[in-house]
């Protein structure tokens, strides 16, 4: 997490680069936000805090030059904080063919979504292949500051520094019978002062052609291989066959490491949630049994390095109503080895007229454990998001839980608002 006077820094000399380049007589058009973030909760010390988010883009198409910003400064009675998530500069050259990235941005790639503190450089060829080259600082971005959420360390990186290569390219399936539309993609990684570690990860799409007359299967796999002893360190392939309009079958095969806090409301309440490393086998079906009304069922195991593994099941069911309103409802089971969690999560979704939404959502769930032994969670949540103007819309949020069977057994109240306003979009049409 980027220090206070660091990132203090660096918001006065973006903001006065956006100054002189929003100044400039070419053609550009640049966008943006500012949002003000309220939280009361009852759960963190800290109780109340305030934040203020600041979202800038530029996009200029004399000179092919991009930057962007995202930043936010919020302050508790404990404690304040400033955060720095996105400060890039980018430029195409060579008639778009090579882009170049420069500052702190999101990086996607097979190892998943973070921060990078560095360059990134990628080239596309003629035949529709792209080359990458990258390096720097890598973080998480589950790393962003909670007031006085605490830390465990699980979610930094082993290693300080990394530098990588990656290329991706369609596939020429022409004279291939059993594949269709697939590319794939090869890299490797170096991370050091830390861990000192070569990683390597491919990834492949397309689609498999069975005989028969049977229909196509999407196919797509990524996998992360650590040479440092650890071997298989992250993998993700599925399977999806469509059997006609209103059905498919899915399977589905992960290895991974959730990030440190639960971010949704079904993360927190319905599904079983546990850190560490995990890997999740599961096959299903999804059917849609009319024109409103779809619903799903799952078979799955898992098994972690903490928390409840097993085997286990999840059915779904999602029903649109007249007047633009939609149910959904959920439910879960696992079990294994003496131990069981299971969940139950209902949804209701309504727009109340043009400019505000309602949304109900309520979780149960029931854990037990032979080391801490049963725990019972019921929680409830209301959001209403208002468009004020075009320019303004207000979110609001309540939320409730109760926690019994365990010691930590805790009663939560937390309430949010959001205010959300658009910049005008200069320099171009109004993208709102």
């Amino acid at each position: 997490m980027p220090s206070y006077h660091y990132s203090s820094a660096c918001l006065r000399v973006v903001l006065l680069f956006a100054a002189v380049v929003v100044a400039k007589p070419v053609y550009a058009a640049w966008s943006g936000s500012l949002e003000t973030r309220f939280q009361s909760d009852s759960y963190f010390d800290s109780g109340n805090h305030v934040e203020q988010w600041l979202n800038l883009d530029y996009r200029s198409r004399d000179d092919s030059l991009t930057w962007g910003l995202l930043g936010n400064y919020g302050a508790s009675r404990l404690e304040s904080w400033m955060n720095l998530h996105r400060l890039y500069l980018g430029k195409d050259l060579f008639d778009n063919k090579l882009q170049a990235k420069v500052g702190r941005f999101e990086h996607i790639g097979t190892a998943g979504y973070s921060t990078l503190d560095g360059l990134d450089l990628r080239w596309r060829d003629a035949k529709g292949g792209q080359w990458e080259w990258f390096a720097g600082k890598p973080r998480r971005t589950e790393l962003y500051f909670i007031p006085d959420g605490g830390n465990d360390g699980m979610d930094k990186p082993e290693s300080k520094y990394m530098t990588g290569v990656r290329m991706s390219r369609p596939l020429d399936t022409a004279h291939l019978d059993w594949l269709d539309n697939s590319s794939i993609g090869l890299g490797m990684r170096y991370h050091w002062s830390g861990v000192d570690t070569w990683k390597l990860d491919g990834s492949f799409a397309g689609n498999w052609l069975p005989v028969a007359d049977l229909p196509p299967v999407e196919l797509s796999a990524a996998m992360v291989l650590d040479t440092d002893g650890i071997g298989l360190e992250s993998f993700d392939a599925q399977a999806r066959m469509r059997l006609d309009d209103d059905s498919q079958l899915l399977l589905r095969g992960r290895r991974y490491d959730p990030p440190e806090a639960p971010v949704t409301f079904a993360d927190r309440y319905y599904g079983y949630y546990a850190r560490g490393s995990q890997t999740v086998v599961e096959g299903g079906y999804q059917g849609r049994y009319s024109q409103n009304l779809t619903w799903g069922a799952n078979l799955r195991a898992i098994a972690r390095e903490e928390g409840v593994d097993g085997a286990g099941a999840d059915l779904s069911l999602n029903w649109k109503l007249p007047n633009g309103a939609a149910v959904e409802g959920r439910m879960e089971w696992l079990a294994g080895d003496g131990e069981h969690a299971g969940g139950l999560l209902a949804g209701y979704r309504r727009p109340l007229n043009s400019r505000l939404l309602l949304e109900l959502n309520a979780a149960a769930r029931n854990e037990y454990s032979r080391l801490d032994g049963s725990r019972t969670v019921i929680a409830g949540e209301v959001r209403l998001d208002w468009m004020w103007s075009r320019d303004l819309r207000l979110r609001s949020m309540l939320e409730l839980a109760r926690s019994s069977g365990r010691w930590e057994d805790y009663n939560q109240v937390r309430f949010g608002l959001r205010l959300v306003y658009q910049l005008p979009a200069r320099g171009a049409e109004d993208y709102r």
